[in-house]
């Protein structure tokens, strides 16, 4: 994905740059230099958006599942 297909990517899902590093779990900064195209898009940030767009899950949706994730995940303890 290109700086210019994530920011297609962005304005098909109505997210901001800001958004989109939230949902992606990145910096701000990071979503800038990604629209830029100063750095790479990893593979896998690339697949979220162009799966959310194909399959038109909405942001809050998607954001939703990871909310969803952490409350079933088991806690880890410190060994005794």
């Amino acid at each position: 994905m290109t700086g210019p297909e994530y920011g297609k990517a962005l304005k098909a899902l109505r997210l901001s740059q800001l958004g989109a590093a939230r949902l992606l779990g990145v910096n701000g900064r990071t979503s800038r230099r990604w629209i830029a195209g100063e750095v790479p898009i990893p593979r896998s940030a690339a697949l979220v958006l162009l799966m959310m767009v194909k399959w038109r899950l909405e942001p809050e949706r998607v954001a939703k599942l990871d909310k969803k994730r952490e409350r079933s995940s088991p806690r880890v303890s410190a060994a005794p």
